[in-house]
């Protein structure tokens, strides 16, 4: 089995939903079948959204370090539990020479899986991530019309995830789920969970769920299966597309 390097931290609380998503996901009868993980959770690495919206000390070098440190100490590939940091994912990639998986082709592929093949789907995430369009412009070039809260809404969004990172996950549920019931109300087919505090504020909101992309555990599900792919296939180089 591939070793996943998780590049984490963003937040820690983030990091422990994923690994926990991934062990969920994984069909393993004993300890030993469980995936490999090996972790960099730093949560000091600068806060992606001030880089991307206001000029904040840039977080590439940082990232940059811990994927590096995560090859040297035996990473197959890297897995990055923070949707705004794929922002820099070219830079991340070029960095080191294992593939380092992208969590919104990961989001793309569960909404195929869905059956949903083109119309509307709301995103949640953060200021810094509709900014930089991480989410939007993979889901035009598929096809797909992304529908992002207006810029009240996106406030709500804000506070919502900054009250999960502070540890109040009921403020944060509160925040999160008349936003996410404004998107399907508006149209959406679905709606993707693109920062990883917003499916730990939404577990206990099973309505909202069900048409829900909850891109972390998009990306677990790609994790698991890509590890165990190499239980019987020769590792990839870092050019080969990690869908």
């Amino acid at each position: 089995m591939r070793t996943v390097g998780v590049l984490g931290g963003m937040g820690p609380l983030a990091t422990v939903d994923f690994m926990g998503k991934v062990i969920k996901r994984t069909p393993a009868r004993c300890d030993q079948e469980h995936v490999p993980m090996l972790v960099h959770s730093v949560p000091q690495i600068p806060d992606r959204t001030a880089a991307i919206l206001r000029g904040g000390e840039d977080p590439l070098p940082h990232l940059v370090r811990g994927a590096q440190k995560l090859e040297s100490i035996g990473a197959d590939f890297i897995a990055i539990p923070c949707n705004t940091a794929h922002n820099w994912h070219k830079g991340i990639q070029d960095s080191v020479k294992i593939p380092v998986l992208h969590i919104v082709d990961a989001a793309v592929d569960d909404i195929h899986e869905r059956g949903i093949e083109n119309g509307r789907i709301g995103i949640l995430a953060t200021e810094g991530t509709i900014a930089a369009n991480v989410y939007s412009d993979r889901l035009k070039t598929h096809g797909y019309t992304p529908v992002i809260p207006n810029a009240a809404e996106q406030k709500v969004v804000s506070d919502g995830i900054a009250a999960v990172k502070a540890g109040d996950l009921e403020k944060g549920r509160t925040h999160l789920k008349g936003i996410a019931k404004h998107l399907l109300d508006d149209g959406a087919k679905a709606i993707i969970l693109g920062c990883t505090e917003i499916p730990v504020a939404l577990e206990k909101e099973p309505t909202i769920l069900e048409h829900s992309i909850d891109a972390t555990d998009a990306l677990a599900r790609k994790t698991v299966a890509y590890s165990r792919e190499g239980m019987t296939a020769q590792s990839p180089s870092k050019d080969q597309v990690i869908a």
